[in-house]
């Protein structure tokens, strides 16, 4: 198992994997656009990413040379739905470049209103990426999160930043997952004439062969004939795997709305008296109805004021270059889907913790009419459990790499300060660096009397405390930092429509 954070690190990852690709690459995406580029490690990056790099490149046209060569099958399995449909520019491409079709294949997954959420690659059958982020340019990023970058378009998130984390596997996982993605493609999708039914190259291995990893899933009922009524075990294991915590409960995700992970979240805090919980959210997600879902869940179960739990959001700010004394600052999206108990257990995978990846989406809403609609609604997701020298499985560290990677992002220090649990426990590790990034922010106001306090010092990795509040300059405010604009630079601002009714969300699923 290999954590790659970041897709800078995953698409580079990806695109060696393609190049050498001698057999087979199969991948089921909610999106993949025709141009979306891998751009290659600058200067600065990770170490670990840069030991590794490629020269960068475009997708699909690694996937059309590997194709090229004769001897690799090519099969994308996206969503093709009401909501959100690339397949048919993704055939149009490959058409126009000549591609064999029997070589290069798309079928699209079209079961609305549930769609198909799970982001998986699989090459020659021996490795494996549960990816985090569609194939699209508004998703790529590197680890400095610049609060602008022009490989960062604004069509998706409007350009913010973005945070995501991958993985790659190889062992009895793959074969699992090769299964799913066959089962999918054979009964799911819709096919095209003389498509013949897929078969995985060999059958999974038997559950108590399967090791430390387990594969994971949600799917919709009436949809696949061998789980006729569908599947919630991304619920059942997160709920499993919070249930275990003593010490620590790490959250990172894109939204937090799902009761039964809450009500979990509440539950494991009254029973373990040393528990510490660190949430990272969004402050405005892309779904904007998932700001007051999260906040009035977060209250409902007494998350807000705990003082064992701690909230952060992530924000990315420097120096404004054409404005000397301006800083741009920037919310940095947060699109990973992470959670680690005591580094010895971990879930990392597609699935939100909301209704539609988990269970319901009916379950999100309050209203009466809202929950009955959209009961039983679910999206097609993937994830994987990990166990870390627990329930037999051997003591790897991999569980503490990945949170250890992650805060030593978000923290902005080397991650080996982060093995130990301090005396005081880690909720005073995360507290102090937010109140020091605000002092950061906060003096690069204007001091009383309009007399600039000279160079502020800068933010140390990308952590606030987080904010119930509604636009970026109200959440600013509300953690301590004034906003003048002839200093402080939101890039991010959006508007009363914006924050209230996603028109952008609702722009981008109707390309």
């Amino acid at each position: 198992m290999e954590w790659l954070i970041d897709n800078a690190e995953t698409y580079d990852r990806l695109l060696r994997a393609f190049r050498h690709a001698r057999r087979c690459v199969w991948i089921a995406q909610l999106a993949f656009d025709p141009d979306c580029v891998a751009h290659p490690p600058k200067a600065g990056d990770s170490p670990r990413a840069a030991s590794t790099a490629s020269d960068g490149g475009v997708l699909a046209e690694a996937l059309l040379g590997a194709a090229a060569s004769g001897s690799v099958d090519v099969r994308i399995l996206l969503n093709s739905t009401l909501l959100l449909d690339t397949a048919a520019p993704l055939r149009r491409f490959f058409a126009a470049a000549g591609a064999d079709v029997r070589r290069v294949r798309v079928r699209g997954v079209s079961r609305f209103p549930h769609l198909l959420h799970a982001k998986l690659v699989i090459v020659d059958g021996i490795e494996a990426f549960l990816v985090g982020s569609p194939f699209v340019n508004g998703y790529w990023d590197d680890p400095r999160h610049h609060p602008v970058d022009a490989r960062r378009p604004p069509r998706e998130l409007a350009g913010r930043p973005l945070h995501d984390v991958s993985l790659r596997l190889t062992g009895p996982a793959v074969h699992d997952l090769e299964a799913i993605f066959a089962e999918l493609w054979n009964e799911a999708a819709v096919a095209t004439a003389g498509d013949e039914a897929l078969r995985p190259s060999r059958a999974p291995a038997p559950p108590d062969r399967r090791g430390a990893i387990r594969v994971v899933r949600t799917a919709p009922s009436g949809v696949l004939r061998r789980r006729p009524e569908g599947a919630r075990e991304i619920l059942d294991a997160c709920c499993a795997g919070i249930e275990r915590a003593r010490s620590l409960i790490y959250v990172e995700h894109q939204y937090l709305s799902a009761r039964p992970v809450l009500a979990a979240l509440a539950g494991a805090l009254a029973r373990a008296p040393a528990l510490e919980v660190v949430v990272v959210l969004n402050q405005n997600p892309d779904v904007t109805a998932y700001r007051g879902w999260q906040n009035e869940r977060l209250a409902e179960f007494g998350l807000l004021e705990h003082p064992r739990v701690g909230l952060f959001a992530l924000w990315s700010a420097e120096p404004r270059g054409a404005q000397p004394g301006v800083v741009n600052v920037n919310q940095l999206f947060v699109h990973s889907k992470v959670i680690t108990v005591d580094d010895e257990w971990a879930t990392v995978g597609s699935a939100n913790l909301d209704g539609v990846s988990l269970h319901s989406y009916g379950d999100d809403f309050a209203g009466r009419l809202a929950r009955r609609v959209f009961r039983q609604v679910r999206n097609f997701d993937l994830n994987v459990t990990v166990r870390d020298g627990t329930d037999g499985a051997p003591r790897t560290g991999s569980v503490a790499d990945l949170r250890m990677r992650l805060w030593g992002e978000h923290l902005g220090v080397p991650s080996a300060e982060l093995d130990v649990r301090p005396w005081g426990g880690w909720l005073p590790v995360w507290r102090d660096r937010a109140a020091r990034n605000v002092a950061a922010l906060a003096a690069v106001a204007l001091a009383d009397g309009g007399e600039s306090v000279g160079a502020p010092p800068a933010m140390s990795g990308f952590v606030l405390p987080y904010s119930v509040c509604s636009t970026p300059p109200e959440q600013l405010a509300d953690v301590g930092v004034r906003v003048d604009p002839t200093r402080l630079h939101v890039c991010f601002n959006p508007g009363w429509l914006e924050v209230h009714f996603s028109p952008s969300w609702v722009r981008n699923m109707f390309p």
